[in-house]
């Protein structure tokens, strides 16, 4: 269990970076205390045995070349993030990160062979604060870096504002982009963020795929009128079709989804926000999730023609923008039945499954061979202070990650 310790040794480090009185960690994307946690983090890299160094986006790479007689191109990649969201958790993204650098400690002690390079890198923004997967976006190559000067976060600082004072600045970020077979493949660890593997009493989930993902801005545009002299039937009250809109949605959803598309409205403002005044503007956030693109694409469409509806059926005016389209990504087949072969042999439960969140797992699996290995989330907890994962739990994912890697660079 030395590699564990070694492992909740430093998670509970990481914990004293962005750590809330009241409860829970921040750790924004590109904050100080966000480059403090890097630096901290590079410098138990170099303490391992790695070379470090941070790309144009701010991406950490921590890398150990192959063994003589061994090629130099194509590293394997495991790799997740550090930052979290406001009051977040401790192990997500952070777990991914350090058990990859746990497991190049075990490579470099057992000296096991390596017939290629490998790398532990810890994307920059995940979480997006300024735009999903910032990081691991810029290091594929596909950020549009013609958006770099117009991207802020939800309190209106721009990336350039956040970049100020540090080595980094919109213009670098062109820099990131990893010429093709520069990596081989991609493994990642990671808490699952929901109740599926522990209510099926298992300890490893194998991901099949990660959902894709619609999002949406709505805008329904009414009149504002008084609260008391205007009759219900001549009111033009944008909350009444926002909320027909809601509550149609969530059913068309349930009824078309299979089971496994999921919609969620998250952002609501009413305009002006006044107990006496009928609202005469609602903006909706909504998003969709499914792993069949086919299925997104057309629930998307339903999306519009509700939205139409309700508004028409209401007497308002309605909007709606795509603010963000992902496609499903699927995982590598020959990862998944490697991670299953090492969990029978370990004597770990285990289930196939797919991811309902997004990952920077999904910005290689195009590319590259890719797989994502999840242990319980307890609970199903996540994104706030109570998440947490049995440790038996965290050390059957490490294990399960060391045997994959090592499989695959012994190769």
């Amino acid at each position: 269990m030395v590699g564990m310790d070694r492992l909740t040794a430093d998670l509970h480090a990481l914990c004293e970076f962005g750590r809330n009185e009241a409860g829970g960690w921040t750790r924004p994307a590109y904050s100080q205390v966000d480059q403090d946690a890097h630096l901290w983090l590079a410098s138990r890299m170099e303490q391992a045995g790695l070379a470090t160094r941070f790309d144009g986006a701010g991406n950490l790479i921590g890398r150990l070349e192959a063994q003589p007689g061994g090629t130099q191109d194509g590293a394997l990649v495991i790799g997740s993030h550090i930052d979290t969201v406001p009051r977040g958790g401790w192990l997500d993204g952070a777990l991914g990160v350090l058990a990859g650098l746990e497991v190049a400690r075990r490579l470099l002690e057992s000296r096991a062979k390596r017939t290629r390079p490998f790398e532990v890198i810890a994307f920059r923004d995940e979480e997006g604060r300024f735009g999903p997967f910032t990081g691991s976006r810029a290091m594929t190559g596909k950020l549009d870096l013609t958006l770099l000067p117009t991207m802020r976060d939800v309190d209106g600082l721009y990336l350039s504002q956040a970049l100020t004072g540090s080595s980094l600045s919109t213009t670098t970020f062109a820099t990131a982009a990893i010429p093709v077979g520069a990596i081989s493949a991609y493994l990642e660890l990671h808490i699952e963020q929901g109740p599926v593997l522990e209510a099926a009493g298992k300890r490893i989930g194998v991901v099949s795929a990660i959902v894709g993902q619609a999002r949406f801005s709505l805008q329904f545009q009414g009149r504002p009128d008084h609260a008391g002299t205007t009759p219900m039937n001549l009111r033009r009250d944008a909350f009444a079709a926002a909320a027909d809109f809601a509550s149609h949605w969530r059913k068309m959803i349930m009824a078309e989804g299979k089971g496994v598309a999921v919609g969620t409205v998250g952002v609501v403002r009413v305009e002006p926000n006044a107990g006496n005044v009928v609202p005469s503007k609602v903006t909706l956030g909504a998003e969709l999730r499914d792993i069949d693109d086919l299925r997104l694409n057309r629930l998307t469409e339903l999306t519009g023609d509700l939205a139409r509806h309700s508004a028409q059926d209401l007497g308002v005016e309605v909007s709606l923008r795509v603010t963000h389209r992902t496609q499903p990504a699927l995982m590598n087949g020959s990862f998944q039945a490697a991670i299953l072969d090492c969990a029978i042999r370990r004597a770990y439960a285990s289930m196939t499954l797919p991811s309902g969140a997004g990952h920077d797992a999904q910005n290689f699996a195009d590319l590259v061979p890719a797989a994502m290995i999840f242990v319980p989330s307890i609970g199903g907890r996540s994104h706030c202070p109570e998440e947490a994962t049995d440790a038996a739990d965290l050390d059957a994912g490490l294990n399960i990650l060391l045997d994959v890697a090592a499989g695959y660079l012994s190769t």
